[in-house]
C-alpha cells in the first residue's frame, strides 16, 4: 500500500560544520519567536535561516523570507556546506531521553513516501489543517524547491519484523551522535541494497498515519500537481525533469505506533473572554456532567488525572484562588448531549469541545483562533495566566493513546486543532530531499 524508498539526501558537511547540534532544530511550527532567535545566533550555518526566516522591513514580493531561504540554501551548497551523498540510502533515526524518571529509546528511519491523496487507503491524517500555514510552507516550497524537515509518520509493527529489521544495522556507529534539548540523537546511512529492498517490501503493506506535518504533506500534494503543469524556469532540462519526477514523494520519518518511545503530551487549554455570568455559574453547570473534587495544589490534582483509565475521562480545572478541580465524568444520559459516532466520541479532546466549551460555555472551536482558547502544554505557564488575571480557566488533559489516534485516523474523522504532540520531535537539519539535485536519481533499487 505504501511506496517508501531511499534517497541521497543533502546532510552538513561534517568536514565544515563540526558541531551539528549548533544548526540543526526541531520543527519549525514548535520553534518560539524567542527560540528562532536563539537559533539565529548559535551558528551562521543554522538551519533557522532556512525552515524559518526573519521578516523584514521592505520585505517584497522579489526579496522576503522565502527568497532569502532559497538564497541561503543555494549558497551553503555551493559553499559546500551541504553535501549530497553519492548513493540512495535509507537513513535510521533514533531518539533517547529521559521519560518519567525512565530511560527511553525511540527507533525509527527516514526515508521518501510516495505521495497519495489523505484517507485514499494509504496515508491517514488526524488533525484539521489551516490556509495560512500551508500557504506559508508552500511558498517555502516553491522558493527552496527542498523537504526540509521529515514529515512525521506511523506505522503498525505489531511483530516487530521492521524494528529488528533496522536494529540489525545499528552495530556499528552511528554517522551522526549528539545531544539537542536533553534528547540524544543518532543517525546512521543505510546504503545495503539488500536491507532496502527488505524493508521496501515490508512496509509496502503499511498503512501511514501522520503524527505530526499535516500542513506539509498537503502542501506537497498541492505542489506535485502544481509541478507536474509547468516546468521550473531557469532549469535545466534533467534538472526540471528530475523536480518532476522527486516531488511526486515527500521525506519522511517512520515509526512503530507499538514503539515504547512514542510518546504523546498532553496540550491544556487556557480560556479567556468568557461572559462573567457564564464564569459565575460554570461549576453548577459542570456539576450536572461530571462528578468534581478538590484540591489545594496541582501536584494533587496531576497525580488523580493520571490515575484515569483509558475508559474514564478526568478534567482539571483551575479558576484561581489556589484551588483546584478534578472533573470526573458521569454517564452521558441527556439526549442534548451529542457526540459524534463510533470512538471518536471517546476521546477526552472531543468531550472537552463538545461538551464543556461548545454547549456549556458557549466557545465554537472556530473562535479560538480569536484568541479565546491559547494552548499550552506548560501547566504552570497555564497556573499563573489564570493567577494574574490575564486568563479566566485553565482546563488541563490527559493525552490520547497512540492506538486511539490512528482508530480515529483510520475512520477518516479529524481530531480538534492541539490534539496531539508527539515527544520527541524528529530534527531538522539531520537530511535533506532537495528535489531538483543533480547528480544521484532518487529511484529504489
Amino acid at each position: 500500500m505504501a511506496t517508501i524508498k531511499a534517497f541521497p539526501a543533502l546532510r552538513y558537511n561534517l568536514e565544515k560544520i563540526k558541531e551539528i547540534s549548533l544548526v540543526v532544530t526541531p520543527p519549525y511550527d514548535v520553534i518560539s519567536t524567542y527560540q528562532q532567535s536563539q537559533f539565529y545566533r548559535a551558528h551562521t550555518r543554522n538551519l533557522i535561516r532556512i525552515i524559518l526566516g526573519q521578516e523584514k522591513k521592505g520585505d517584497n514580493q522579489q526579496n522576503n523570507k522565502y527568497t532569502r531561504s532559497a538564497a541561503y540554501l543555494d549558497k551553503w551548497i555551493k559553499e559546500g556546506v551541504f553535501i549530497q551523498d553519492k548513493s540512495p540510502a535509507i537513513y535510521i533515526y533514533q531518539q533517547l531521553f529521559d521519560f518519567e524518571g525512565e530511560k527511553i529509546s525511540r527507533l525509527g528511519f527516514i526515508g521518501l513516501l510516495k505521495l497519495e491523496p489523505s484517507g485514499k487507503g494509504v496515508v491517514f491524517p488526524h488533525e484539521k489543517t489551516f490556509c495560512k500555514p500551508k500557504e506559508d510552507r508552500l511558498s517555502l516550497l516553491r522558493s527552496t524547491r527542498a523537504n526540509l524537515s521529515p514529515i512525521f509518520g506511523l506505522y503498525s509493527d505489531s511483530d516487530s519484523k521492521i524494528e529488528n529489521l533496522i536494529k540489525n544495522k545499528c552495530r556499528n556507529k552511528p554517522l551522526l551522535d549528539f545531544e539537542l534539548e536533553q534528547v540524544r540523537n543518532r543517525l546512521w546511512m543505510i546504503t545495503d541494497p539488500d536491507f532496502i529492498i527488505k524493508l521496501e517490501k515490508i512496509t509496502g503493506s503499511k498503512k501511514i498515519f501522520i503524527a505530526d506535518g499535516h500542513h506539509r504533506y498537503e502542501v506537497a500534494c498541492l505542489y506535485n500537481k502544481l509541478s507536474s503543469k509547468a516546468a521550473q524556469v531557469g532549469k535545466s532540462q534533467k534538472a526540471d525533469k528530475l523536480h518532476r519526477l522527486n516531488s511526486a514523494y515527500i521525506m519522511m520519518y517512520f515509526s512503530a505506533l507499538e514503539s515504547r518511545g512514542l510518546k504523546v503530551l498532553p496540550t491544556h487549554r487556557v480560556i479567556n473572554n468568557l461572559p462573567n455570568v457564564k464564569l459565575y455559574s460554570l461549576k453548577q453547570a459542570l456539576a450536572k456532567h461530571f462528578i468534581i473534587e478538590y484540591f489545594t495544589n496541582y501536584a494533587d490534582l496531576s497525580q488523580k488525572l493520571k490515575s484515569a483509565k483509558i475508559t474514564e475521562h478526568f478534567f482539571g480545572l483551575y479558576l484561581g484562588n489556589k484551588i483546584f478541580y478534578l472533573l470526573k465524568l458521569k454517564k452521558i444520559t441527556d439526549k442534548n448531549v451529542k457526540h459524534p459516532a463510533g470512538s471518536y466520541k471517546d476521546l477526552d479532546v472531543v468531550i472537552l469541545h463538545s461538551l464543556i466549551f461548545k454547549k456549556i460555555l458557549g466557545i465554537k472551536e472556530e473562535n479560538s483562533r480569536d484568541q479565546q482558547i491559547l494552548y499550552t502544554r506548560e501547566e504552570n505557564s497555564a497556573i499563573q495566566l489564570v493567577d494574574s488575571k490575564k486568563y479566566q480557566a485553565a482546563f488541563f488533559m490527559n493525552p490520547p493513546q497512540p492506538s486511539q489516534i490512528s482508530a480515529i485516523s483510520e475512520s477518516l474523522k479529524k481530531m480538534p486543532h492541539k490534539s496531539t504532540y508527539f515527544y520527541p520531535k524528529p530534527l531538522s537539519g539531520l537530511v535533506i530531499n532537495k528535489l531538483d539535485m543533480e547528480g544521484a536519481s532518487h529511484v529504489a533499487f
